[in-house]
């Protein structure tokens, strides 16, 4: 830091001016106080100074001006004279009186404990804030390019209970391989990682695998037997970043500036490379290699975007959307009966609309029929039987039906689907939907056919199950 250098010289000049020396120790006295001064930079200081400064500064640095030190000669000087010392002393206090000018200024503001300590603490907090929202390169790549969601994107990275990657950090260590390698090879490589504390990179899957998963399965099986191995993970982004096209390659990288070589695995003689670097290295081949046989998972994920039959599967998805519904089955009411339900609720917490208007706050009660002047009726029947579905036809002819009409079908044919719900919508001229398996428990049913009207006098729910058989009779 340049003002330790400054207060460096200092106490330099506070020893000089207590000593009774000799010629060879003042020499070294001014020497080094001029050496002190000649080190600050002034123009690229970490904050503004004055022109007036930085003129008086460079006057010290020539031994000139406020801050000169006192002459001496070999003729004339074994020690200093008492008028030497007096103008050493006012050279010091000079300094001394300009590092307080500084100090009410608040040009050292920005080096005191206090300050240094806030700007650590809000540099850690915005990296934690960076590694919380950050994902890995591939799964942004396969989000952004590769059309996956996020989710689907997110089975490619190791998952909560491995390491974190580094790949992201200041500091990056690792190894580039491919499947051209023998597993023998490859495994000794991930030993060779786990020591050196170095991560594993593969371009993509193994060219005689479709799946990610069967990839995966064959590097969990490289590495059984070794504890705590390392992560080794797909990075077609580091292949493609340092042109990796051979392998073993290592990497070694500190913030922006990094060594790369391949055909060699000693980090110790790669970081010593490093140390004797001005500027990024490729050393390219330095030793026996393979090649990089796999393809990009990346680019192996858009060729099979691209090449998808998304009108075939939008297709299928549609046809098999009945036969993957989980229906609730209710058997035929073999009597009738009806009940009244109570719809008046407790609210657990506030109840708000999504413009935010308050509906009830915790702990009301309410009634949500009261105060309603149109009710609904509800016919709730099993369209798989075709009894209940004449039923229903009937029995919308002669009922008086309450507000709103809604028919809920607890079934629909697995094989017809589509068809089957068209041909519904067609008979009753209204849409036809599915009851979810709440609405049962709700309404309290055990068979159907049933209806459910509102009793808004009573701000009550009235439930009737029919047998239809009985009314056959």
């Amino acid at each position: 830091m340049r003002f330790s250098k400054l207060m460096a010289l200092i106490v330099v000049l506070s020893c000089g001016a207590h000593a009774q020396t000799a010629e060879e120790h003042a020499a070294k006295v001014k020497q080094d106080a001029a050496n002190a001064v000649k080190s600050i930079d002034l123009n690229n200081s970490p904050f503004e100074i004055p022109e007036s400064m930085k003129e008086k500064f460079r006057q010290a640095a020539q031994n000139k001006g406020d801050f000169a030190l006192p002459n001496s000669s070999n003729s004339a000087m074994h020690e200093m004279t008492p008028a030497q010392r007096e103008q050493m002393k006012v050279a010091i206090d000079n300094v001394k009186a300009k590092t307080e000018e500084m100090k009410a200024k608040g040009w050292l503001d920005a080096f005191d404990k206090e300050t240094v300590n806030k700007q650590v603490e809000q540099y850690r907090a915005s990296a934690q804030m960076l590694s919380e929202q950050s994902t890995s390169s591939l799964e942004r790549a396969l989000h952004e390019h590769a059309g996956l969601t996020k989710e689907q994107a997110s089975h490619f990275n190791a998952s909560a209970d491995t390491p974190k990657s580094r790949q992201n950090e200041a500091n990056e260590k690792a190894i580039f391989i491919s499947f051209s390698m023998d597993r023998e090879t490859i495994k000794n490589i991930i030993y060779l990682a786990k020591k050196e504390g170095a991560e594993v990179y593969v371009n993509g899957l193994h060219p005689q695998h479709k799946m990610v998963n069967e990839t995966m399965m064959l590097l969990r099986e490289i590495v059984q037997g070794i504890e705590e191995p390392p992560i080794v993970r797909f990075n077609p982004t580091a292949f493609k970043k340092y042109d990796v096209n051979s392998v073993p390659t290592i990497l070694y990288r500190e913030l922006d500036r990094y060594i790369i070589a391949s055909g060699v695995t000693s980090f110790d003689w790669l970081e010593t490379e490093y140390k004797n670097q001005n500027e990024s290295v490729n050393y390219g081949v330095t030793g026996p290699v393979s090649q990089v046989i796999e393809k990009s998972i990346i680019d192996e994920m858009k060729e099979r975007m691209a090449n998808y039959d998304w009108k075939a599967q939008r297709k299928r998805t549609i046809d098999s959307f009945w036969s993957r519904q989980d229906y609730t089955p209710l058997p035929r009411a073999t009597s009738t009966e009806e009940w009244l339900i109570d719809p008046t609720i407790s609210a657990s917490k506030d109840i708000s609309t999504p413009r935010g208007e308050l509906i009830a706050k915790q702990g009301s009660v309410m009634n949500p029929l009261k105060g309603h002047g149109v009710g609904f009726t509800t016919v709730i029947f099993n369209a798989t039987d075709i009894k209940q579905v004449e039923w229903v036809s009937k029995k919308l002819n002669e009922m008086n039906t309450v507000g709103q009409l809604m028919l809920i079908t607890s079934q629909v044919s697995k094989q017809k689907g589509w068809s089957h719900i068209e041909a519904l919508q067609n008979q009753f001229k209204q849409k036809i939907f599915l009851m979810p398996k709440e609405l049962a428990s709700r309404f309290q049913l055990s068979a159907l056919p049933a209806v459910v009207k509102t009793d808004l006098q009573k701000s009550m729910l009235h439930v009737t199950q029919f047998d239809i058989n009985e009314e056959d009779k």
